[in-house]
């Protein structure tokens, strides 16, 4: 950008790189993050208690299942046994 001022004319004159100025502003967005609103955060964080649960539940589920696993396990063998 150039700005050049003649006294004795009385001129102004200002020269703009209006490519440049807009290349420089996309930058300057794409390396800050876009702020999120309060609803945003919000709702992110549900998700992620959501989820949360769902491996808990999942988890829970798992052990519960292999539990009954070696109970059978141990059945069938004390069957065969005749214990």
């Amino acid at each position: 950008m150039k700005l050049s001022f003649s006294l004795k004319n009385k001129e102004a004159s200002l020269e703009a790189d209006v490519e440049g100025l807009v290349e420089k502003g996309l930058e300057h967005k794409a390396k800050t993050p876009a702020k999120k609103t309060r609803y945003q955060i919000k709702q992110e964080e549900k998700r992620k208690n959501e989820e949360l649960k769902q491996k808990q539940q999942i988890l829970w589920m798992l052990i519960m299942l292999g539990l009954l696993a070696v109970l059978i396990v141990f059945g069938v063998i004390a069957t065969v046994l005749g214990i």
